[in-house]
């Protein structure tokens, strides 16, 4: 089976994730917020990352403990690999809570439900848009609201 290419190389990705970037991202089923997260990736090296992982209040608060793990580049580069044999990949500039954005769009298709994914090449990593569609109908979306940077506790 082949596989299409990913947007990314694990090194765009790496240059693209410093120490403390973080992602705040909303899903919503059917309009509605089902779900609101932080991701910060820290302690980053040639090969790998941490990531923390946090649920986000309403009002965008740390809700609850987060979660933790390490993962390498190359895993994080792998999510984005998909059979070439249901995969049609696009060029779209799509209006985002970040600002319009050119973004390579992967429709992944399996059988009545397609899982859409925009990649912004201005934004190595996790798609900045992703969508569930239900004969051709997006039942559920999941968003990168906010891009910004956070300071590891005991640095400055």
């Amino acid at each position: 089976m082949n596989s299409s290419s990913p947007p990314f190389s694990a090194e765009q990705i790496r240059m693209g994730t410093p120490d403390g970037h973080t992602l705040d991202i909303v899903t919503t089923r059917e309009g509605e917020v089902v779900d609101r997260r932080r991701t910060i990736y820290f302690d980053p090296d040639e090969t790998s990352v941490s990531m923390r992982l946090a649920p986000l209040s309403d009002a965008g608060v740390l809700d609850a403990e987060a979660m933790e793990a390490r993962t390498t580049w190359a895993d994080l580069r792998d999510h984005a690999v998909y059979p070439e044999e249901t995969t049609t990949v696009t060029e779209e500039t799509i209006d985002t809570p970040l600002g319009s954005l050119a973004c390579t769009r992967y429709d992944v298709a399996s059988g009545e439900t397609t899982l859409a994914y925009w990649f912004a090449a201005t934004h190595p990593g996790m798609p900045v848009r992703s969508a569930t569609l239900s004969d051709g109908v997006e039942v559920e979306v999941t968003t990168v609201v906010a891009i910004s940077r956070t300071v590891a506790e005991g640095k400055s």
